[in-house]
């Protein structure tokens, strides 16, 4: 790596760690004010809602070792993005690369649970996701003694941050600040991010496996997260320098208020499942 391309690095890791400080900071410093309205505290609910979401875009980033240059960095750094969500990294970690390698393979990859059997389940499967990862694993013999020390580690550290907030601001305030937006976030996590952009679940050709968005409104609003497929291709990338790969919605699409993939037509798009 030269100098120049160690410098933009670097400049990658300390943004990157700079949305995370503001994320934590944000979200959990948010439990010290008490909403004085229903509208206020709608607001208050939305606003931890993305801002967990951001958490766990940032937390995708420390698997793929972008935000710092040694795994111990990119694990912490990942964990304390996660404080927020109160998802443990142990499981995110170990699943993840999984999904890379299998992706869209039923028993393989372990994002595939996301595929419902009927359109009713998907909020469902999308509150469930981050906690059948565990189960996913077990069942499989992947889960290690060392892993349940780490899990039993990390939600102790989970629990220990959160005793604290409810200890200055009531239980309650914990409760009915966080509860909401953990359903919130998991669909809108999972719905846009893990199923619409793997739909059809094609076994094909890599690049086939997974959907872009269009437009720049939806890369800068999910941090990189919106373009999907490019990632699943180049996982090396952060999510700033995948902001080049950003393809406008064609012309004549079709007008819409829905954010568009840049789906691949269906004969290109091999086995499916």
């Amino acid at each position: 790596m030269n100098g120049h391309s160690q410098l933009n690095r670097l400049w990658i890791y300390r943004l990157s760690r700079s949305v995370i400080c503001a994320v934590v900071v944000l979200s959990i410093g948010g439990f010290f004010w008490i909403p004085p309205t229903s509208v206020a505290y709608a607001i208050d609910i939305l606003l931890r809602t993305y801002l967990i979401f951001l958490g766990t875009v940032m937390a995708h980033e420390g698997i793929h070792g972008l935000l710092g240059p040694t795994r111990a960095t990119n694990f912490w750094w990942a964990r304390v993005a996660l404080l927020p969500s109160m998802v443990p990294f142990t499981n995110f970690r170990k699943t993840h690369q999984l999904h890379h390698i299998h992706t869209n393979i039923p028993d393989k990859d372990p994002d595939h649970f996301i595929k419902p059997r009927h359109p009713l389940e998907i909020p469902f499967r999308a509150v469930a996701m981050p906690h059948q990862w565990f189960f996913w694993l077990w069942k499989r013999g992947k889960v290690q003694r060392r892993d349940v020390i780490e899990l039993g580690l990390n939600y102790l550290g989970i629990g220990v941050v959160y005793s604290a907030i409810a200890s200055q601001v009531g239980f309650a305030r914990v409760f009915w600040g966080l509860a909401p937006a953990l359903i919130l976030v998991s669909v809108l996590l999972w719905v846009p991010f893990a199923f619409k952009t793997h739909e059809g679940f094609s076994t094909g050709s890599a690049e086939s496996r997974s959907h872009d968005y269009y437009g720049r409104f939806m890369y800068w609003a999910s941090l990189g997260l919106s373009m999907h497929r490019v990632h699943h291709m180049k996982p090396q990338l952060a999510w700033i320098e995948l902001r080049r790969f950003v393809k406008q919605r064609p012309r004549d699409s079709g007008f819409t208020l829905l954010p568009q993939r840049d789906t691949v037509d269906a004969s290109h798009q091999g086995e499916k499942r």
